[in-house]
């Protein structure tokens, strides 16, 4: 409801996108409303995400098609693909913003072609690159 969300729109809205405004992890809300202002709602009160950029080999060199999971403990996350040419004129973010419902302890990304890589994460990463090799770099 627009009380819980915060968010009240009427009318005929064209397009809507998930994306990080301001780089906080939090993932905002941009409606396109038809015949009117596109519109920014910040999300100022979610838990910060996980930011994921994978590094592919040269002929996929954002990982397009890689699955990410996180894992919490013993207890595992849900899966994301990486994937391009999702919309008309538009697609989805190859970086990837992962909730963090709980403390993750690892990540695994399975490549194009099967390979899977594990990455154990530490607690207090936020923005990081995962490359073909498993090699883990923290960026924040």
């Amino acid at each position: 409801s627009p009380t819980q969300s915060g968010i009240r729109m009427t009318g005929d809205q064209r397009g809507a996108a998930i994306c990080v405004f301001e780089g906080g992890g939090r993932a905002d809300l941009v409606v396109g409303p038809n015949g009117a202002p596109t519109r920014l709602f910040h999300n100022r009160a979610g838990t910060p995400g996980l930011r994921v950029r994978l590094e592919g080999t040269t002929g996929n060199p954002h990982g397009l098609g890689a699955i990410l999971r996180l894992h919490f403990g013993d207890r595992m996350g849900p899966a994301r693909e990486i994937h391009g040419g999702s919309g008309y004129w538009s697609h989805d973010s190859v970086v990837q913003i992962l909730a963090l419902p709980a403390p993750a302890t690892r990540l695994s990304v399975r490549w194009p072609g099967g390979k899977t890589t594990d990455v154990v994460l530490p607690s207090s990463a936020r923005d990081i690159v995962v490359d073909a090799a498993g090699k883990l770099r923290v960026l924040r």
